[in-house]
């Protein structure tokens, strides 16, 4: 079979493992990266409490409601203690 010639040859060639290796690891990173980035930090301006959302976009606080700010800080607080 093709498949079986082809993970024959990945797994032969040293090379080709230090390749995929590598292709693998920069994957982890940009994922990572990209997942940073996409993280945004909110404050409340009524009750305080602040927020952080990743890959989404928050509208209004969880515990009064009011309308949450875009802080550009990246100090939050957010753990449930």
């Amino acid at each position: 079979m093709l498949y079986v010639k082809i993970f024959e040859f990945i797994f032969e060639n040293i090379y080709m493992n230090i390749l995929l290796t590598i292709l693998f690891v920069w994957l982890c990173i940009w994922a990572y990266n990209k997942s940073v980035k996409s993280r945004k930090y909110y404050v409340c301006p009524n009750c305080g409490e602040s927020f952080r959302s990743e890959h989404m976009d928050s509208k209004c606080c969880k515990v009064c409601g009011t309308e949450l700010r875009l802080k550009t800080d990246t100090n939050v607080n957010d753990s449930a203690i």
